[in-house]
């Protein structure tokens, strides 16, 4: 009886794994593609596939229609992989760390451009996101959904200040769900389509900078797209897009409390009446 039942808590764990495992392959046996949409060169590889069948295959999606799915991948298990990705991002850190340390004297260097980058791409957030929101409908959610990119240091901030439940807090977490699903979707395409369409314009570290918004997933799928685009220095793009992602992470807190919030309620109410007068209301 004691064996039965420790295979019964061991099952979903086993079930787990083998469903990692097959997208795991599926997605290596696809490998790296490349193609052209017009001036861009888009690159698609593996841990962009391994997203997309993890959504397909989630219970909410095909498994609301294909049985065996549902049996393999379950609710259960869903919330059992949850807790793993923490754990996961660990050895890719470690990898990133070991990276980041040859080109510390080149980051040194470039110190003000990596801070300054980060400073910039905040507020342009705000600037951009929150009229955005406006013309979407949102009233102060959009002052949540635009003050940073919604990752965990915005929402301890939005929590504090506002709380989770409060328009503000909603409009946060929907960022940061979306984010969570989309997030990694949309960083490959852009590392790859900038890297390929502004790698003649602006340096390549300079667009290695923006991969880091202060997300690991996000990063890591914009810099190791980047990095097919130019192969001979992926290192070095790797490098400092890993410190500009801990830059903006160690600073985002400080800098969305004093900064990028009370800059986004401030023209929250300067274009509310605008917004309202224009649409009659």
């Amino acid at each position: 009886m004691a064996e039965k039942s420790i295979l019964e808590k061991l099952r979903p764990y086993i079930k787990l794994h083998i469903a990692v495992i097959i997208i795991i392959v599926i997605s290596e046996l696809i490998g790296v593609l490349k193609f052209k949409v017009w001036i861009a060169m888009v690159t698609l590889f593996p841990m962009l596939y391994a997203v997309v069948l993890g959504l397909i295959i989630s219970p909410n999606v095909l498994g609301k229609v294909v049985e065996p799915l549902r049996k393999l991948v379950s609710e259960e298990e869903v919330k059992i992989a949850s807790p793993f990705i923490i754990g996961s991002l660990g050895p890719l850190a470690a990898k990133y760390g070991v990276l980041v340390g040859p080109h510390v004297p080149m980051m040194i260097k470039y110190g003000v451009p990596l801070i300054a980058q980060n400073f910039a791409a905040t507020i342009g957030t705000v600037l951009i996101g929150l009229p955005v929101g406006l013309l979407l409908g949102l009233r102060r959610e959009a002052v949540g959904a635009s003050f940073d990119i919604c990752r965990e240091p915005a929402l301890a901030v939005i929590s504090e200040r506002y709380g989770l439940d409060s328009p503000e807090g909603l409009g946060t977490l929907g960022v940061y769900i979306c984010g969570t699903v989309y997030g990694t979707l949309w960083w490959a395409f852009v590392g790859s389509t900038l890297g390929s369409v502004l790698g003649n314009v602006f340096h390549p570290l300079a667009l290695a900078m923006a991969c880091g918004p202060g997300s690991a997933s996000m990063m890591t799928a914009c810099s190791v797209a980047m990095s097919l685009v130019f192969p001979e220095i992926k290192d070095t793009i790797l490098a400092f897009a890993v410190a500009s992602n801990l830059i903006s992470g160690v600073i985002a807190v400080y800098y969305d409390s004093l900064v990028t919030l009370p800059l986004a309620d401030k023209l929250y109410h300067v274009l509310k009446p605008v917004f309202v007068r224009s649409k009659g209301g």
